[in-house]
């Protein structure tokens, strides 16, 4: 099968994209798979020079404000290459902007490309973090209380200390921040604006970390996240301080009625194919939901693959899974 792998654009993500795109490549050729590599944030007529460039990846070298100044605006210059190289499938490792707030799997599903992923609306939604939690608790899931803004403030408006701040439609844990204190919410609210046009002000829920994948709507083994300290970029991507247990060392009702939480939440939005579901659960047991992820990681220290091993599925196999379900 002829498989073109999306990987890199414009978002504050690029990075992350860049590894998951390698290492999903690198396991597609091993299934026999031809590889095409498309960086929707590099012209065309640059793209063998990209290609040649893969190999010198490094998590280590992050530029968040840089990346945010590509354009994958060009990528519609690629739907007619893509249909002149009779690509099969499409498989997108993008992560944030374009490439998973539905733009482009638009211009794919427009074109009658397959492509894995969810569709363009289901992932505009699940991109927007205030929408998806008015679906969560629509569907009986647990949020915590949040207000939006379009502008740095000095406080908020409802919400209670400790705060989360983060960016309304950014992804990985870009532009967060933990704060404690009133005199740092307007840098704070102002660091996420840096990566979208509104912040998410939201009461900080204390307790442990949980990460559910769901594929073709069946919830995978729970994972639980322990990054001794904030989950953010470096430790979810560079795997230096998080750890992680999978299964979740939790009770059986607890573990049924997370991974039901996580369906309803893949279905409240019009998911498809794969997602990750992220919750936090407090010491009494309330189960809250953190964010819907449609394209989540697929590195090395991904959770999708970490889960999936868990249930006996290695990564080759959760390729194939999710290739064949996106050409049904």
């Amino acid at each position: 099968m002829k498989i073109c792998v999306l990987l890199g654009g414009a978002s504050p993500e690029r990075m992350v994209s860049l590894s998951s795109g390698t290492a999903i490549a690198k396991a597609l050729k091993k299934l026999g798979h031809e590889v095409l590599f498309l960086d929707p944030a590099t012209p065309l007529d640059k793209i063998n020079e990209f290609r040649a460039g893969l190999e010198n990846i490094s998590m280590e070298n992050m530029d968040f404000e840089g990346m945010a100044q590509l354009n994958d605006d060009i990528f519609i210059e690629y739907i007619s290459y893509l249909k002149e190289e009779k690509v099969d499938l499409v498989f997108n490792a993008l992560h944030g902007g374009n490439g998973e707030n539905g733009v482009i799997a638009g211009m794919l599903e427009k074109a009658v490309i397959p492509y894995t992923g969810s569709g363009y609306e289901a992932s505009a939604l699940a991109m927007d973090k205030y929408k998806t939690k008015v679906l969560a608790r629509y569907v009986g899931v647990n949020c915590a209380e949040e207000e939006l803004h379009e502008q740095a403030v000095h406080a908020p408006d409802k919400v209670k200390f400790p705060l989360v701040i983060k960016p309304n439609d950014s992804g990985s844990s870009v532009g967060l921040s933990i704060i404690q204190e009133p005199c740092d919410i307007y840098n704070a609210t102002a660091e996420a604006l840096k990566f979208s046009d509104m912040v998410i002000i939201e009461d900080f829920i204390p307790g442990r970390e949980f990460d559910i994948p769901v594929v073709k709507g069946e919830a995978y083994p729970i994972l639980e996240v322990n990054p001794h300290g904030v989950n953010d970029y470096k430790a979810k991507y560079m795997g230096k301080k998080t750890e992680y247990k999978v299964p979740a060392p939790l009770s059986d009702e607890i573990t049924k009625k997370m991974q039901s939480d996580a369906v309803k939440v893949y279905m409240a939005l019009g998911l498809k194919n794969y997602a990750r579901i992220d919750f936090r659960m407090t010491a009494d047991e309330k189960i809250y939901l953190l964010e819907a992820n449609t394209l989540p990681g697929m590195t090395a220290s991904s959770l999708v693959p970490k889960s999936a091993k868990a249930k006996g599925i290695d990564f080759p196999k959760l390729l194939t899974i999710i290739i064949e379900d996106a050409l049904a």
